[in-house]
């Protein structure tokens, strides 16, 4: 047990002494944290080792949308040379761009870009590095600042390498303090490096002094130290030997009472069998007798409620941790009825939805004389579209039952997710809780298409709700939302009317710029107007619209998809809405190949 101590104290000492040793060296070499932060991408630059197609003409290093750390790294990096590459820093604003770099740097100020990075760029050849990041599973190098020691920390996800074709060295090799300069080499160094100022070697030298006598110093309260400890742990010493002979003392009393038990049954049998041969000693031996099973059982009653303390003991832990598993499961087997019982009533609204287009085919058609009028193509369209609307009707009379389904499994769930925050369920909670702000922002939205009263609302606020609705959709079909302006803008305008027309414009993306085969960008852009109001810019990198598309793209009924059944009636509302109820105005830029833009500006 000495050694032990002995030796867990030296570790803890020699850690103390390396980190202050450590500390003070890096005080003397790095000025700000930027330059520790560049000394450390610069190691990683040089001691990681990436495939050989990854690094092209030069090695990339990108800073997501942070101005001050890319001006910064572009002077520091400035003609460095790493792996026989001349260093290029970049500024990253896509995921696209992103995949381009070599090391992908994400400061404090963009940490919402780094799940994005994650899901969009897992088992791709660049490293990822963040600052202070709260989420360090979906990053592999993190970066944080110890004010206490005034020095930088870094913490390596090894399993997110793993999945990646980079060779990490050992850590040793990065937390060597000599390998700060020759992580990379400089183009322009070879000719100063041997003009040294004569000044600066002499400061050098009185840090080494000063650092060689604060390590003395520490050596010598090191040695004091030590002593105390050795002192404190024979102390130590010698009060667990004591404990251990009380203990040994305490275990030889038991074995003598344990030997008296014994002896005393025995000797319980003989007199019992004395009194069988001798009625006349019956009477003392009965006395004697008394006395004897009366200490037995004495000793009996004492083993016993040992015996039964211990049983409780082990009862109470045992239904301790039965309750937490049955409220454990207990909620998963709410969640699971809930959603059970979501899915019969959906299937039941489609089983009546069949049924009653099932019906109307069955019906007696009316037999119609063959006559043979001059029609133009319009009103042979006529019948094709009446059966459109027909089924728009049914999806909307639908949507409105789902309305109802949702606001009321969003209720249930919201209670749900009340009782176990209340019962300290802190992990389902957690799991329920972006299901409940789903549906909440969904009812939300549903309620407002009943309302056309003109509101003052937060615009940006409204429009995130609205987005949050597709981020499955997006998820699922590799599409990239991105949002620039203003985090805030408060206007006077119809709530419903404006998402009406953001659906209408989504859809009409997924529909036909993407074709259903997703793998797109959408950029939503939102300015405030010199008059108060809005500026809404919509794109999307599509396939774009020809000329004749769209002249008549406002046009009632009119569809490039009449095969899929398409109505042909979106952007005739969209137009609707702007012009005549918002008193708004709507523009379309459009290329095939190219993407569209919509320009909306609201008073």
């Amino acid at each position: 047990m000495k050694s032990k101590f002995a030796r867990l104290q030296s570790i803890l000492l020699l850690i103390v002494s390396m980190s202050l040793f450590l500390g003070n060296q890096s005080w003397a070499e790095t000025t700000t944290i930027n330059q520790e932060q560049a000394k450390l991408v610069g190691k990683f630059a040089k001691y990681v080792t990436w495939p050989s197609d990854a690094i092209k003409t030069e090695f990339v290093i990108g800073v997501y949308r942070d101005d001050e750390k890319h001006e910064y790294f572009s002077n520091y990096f400035k003609n460095r040379v790493v792996k026989g590459k001349n260093i290029s820093v970049r500024m990253v604003e896509t995921v696209n761009e992103a995949k381009k770099t070599n090391i992908l740097y994400i400061s404090a100020k963009e940490k919402g870009f780094l799940t994005i990075a994650h899901f969009q760029m897992s088992g791709s050849s660049v490293l990822m590095m963040t600052e202070d990041s709260n989420e360090r599973y979906k990053t592999m190098v993190d970066i944080s600042y110890n004010q206490q020691q005034s020095k930088l920390i870094f913490r390596i996800n090894d399993s997110n390498i793993l999945n990646t074709p980079l060779q990490v060295p050992d850590i040793s090799v990065l937390l060597n303090e000599k390998n700060d300069e020759l992580a990379f080499n400089d183009s322009s160094a070879s000719s100063t490096n041997s003009q040294v100022p004569v000044q600066n070697e002499f400061a050098i030298q009185n840090q080494l002094e000063q650092q060689k006598n604060t390590l003395s110093q520490l050596n010598q309260q090191l040695s004091l130290n030590k002593e105390e400890h050795d002192l404190q742990l024979a102390k130590e010493a010698e009060k667990l030997k004591i404990a251990k002979a009380q203990n040994a003392k305490n275990n030889k009393q038991l074995k003598e009472q344990k030997s008296k038990l014994r002896a005393l049954e025995r000797k319980l049998k003989a007199q019992k069998s004395q009194m069988k041969a001798d009625n006349q000693a019956a009477t003392a031996g009965n006395d004697q007798t008394k006395e004897q099973e009366l200490a037995i059982a004495t000793l009996k009653e004492e083993l016993k409620k040992q015996e039964e303390a211990t049983a409780n003991s082990e009862i109470q832990l045992a239904t301790i941790i039965k309750k937490h598993e049955d409220e454990s499961s207990s909620g998963f087997q709410i969640l699971f009825f809930i959603f059970l019982i979501i899915a019969i009533v959906a299937l039941v609204i489609a089983y009546l939805m069949w049924k009653k287009a099932q019906d109307v085919l069955s019906q007696p058609q009316p037999r119609i004389e063959p006559v043979i009028p001059v029609v133009d193509k319009k009103s042979a369209l006529l019948p094709v579209r009446e059966a459109q609307l027909i089924k728009s009707e049914n999806f909307a009379a639908l949507g409105y039952i789902a309305t109802d389904i949702t606001y009321a499994v969003g209720l249930a769930l919201s209670d749900l997710q009340d009782e176990l925050v209340s019962a300290g369920d802190t992990k389902n909670s957690t799991t329920l809780k972006p299901i409940v702000t789903l549906l909440e922002n969904f009812n939300t939205i549903a309620a407002d298409q009943d309302d056309t009263d003109v509101q003052t609302f937060d615009l940006i606020a409204y429009m995130r709700n609205m987005m949050m609705l597709y981020n499955f959709e997006f998820e699922q079909s590799d599409i990239i939302y991105n949002y620039s302006g203003e985090s805030q803008l408060t206007i006077k305008s119809v709530p419903s009317y404006i998402a009406l027309v953001l659906l209408n414009l989504i859809n009409n993306s997924l529909k036909h710029a993407f074709d259903n085969n997703g793998n797109g960008i959408i950029n939503l852009d939102v300015k405030k107007s010199a008059n108060g109001g809005a500026t809404i810019t919509y794109s999307d990198d599509g396939k774009g619209m020809n000329k004749d598309t769209l002249e008549k793209v406002f046009t009632p009924f009119f569809t490039t998809q009449e095969k899929r059944e398409y109505v042909g009636v979106g952007m005739t509302t969209t137009h609707e809405l702007i012009k005549n109820k918002l008193s708004g105005d709507i523009k379309l830029e459009s290329q095939e190949g190219k993407g569209t833009k919509v320009i909306i500006t609201l008073p």
